[in-house]
């Protein structure tokens, strides 16, 4: 399971030189209890993980795309 923390994401960065150009979205724990406030830090570390791992640039990561992720994770889908 990949760090799924504010630092883990900076050290993944870090890969890069500061100057590189880059874009992104930035979700965070909040935004899975958003849409499931009975997830436990582990289950959003989890639903991150497969978020992540499902990721599909055509779609992006979007609300749809993190509730199909809490699904998964547990075993709704």
């Amino acid at each position: 399971m990949n760090d799924m923390t504010v630092g883990g994401l900076i050290r993944r960065l870090q890969r890069w030189p500061e100057e590189a150009l880059c874009c992104g979205t930035f979700w965070l724990a909040d935004d899975f209890l958003a849409l499931d406030e009975t997830l436990t830090p582990e289950e959003i570390a989890c639903a991150m993980d497969i978020a992540t791992d499902r990721h599909d640039a055509s779609v992006g990561f979007n609300w749809d795309h993190l509730a199909a992720a809490i699904a998964e994770m547990k075993g709704e889908d």
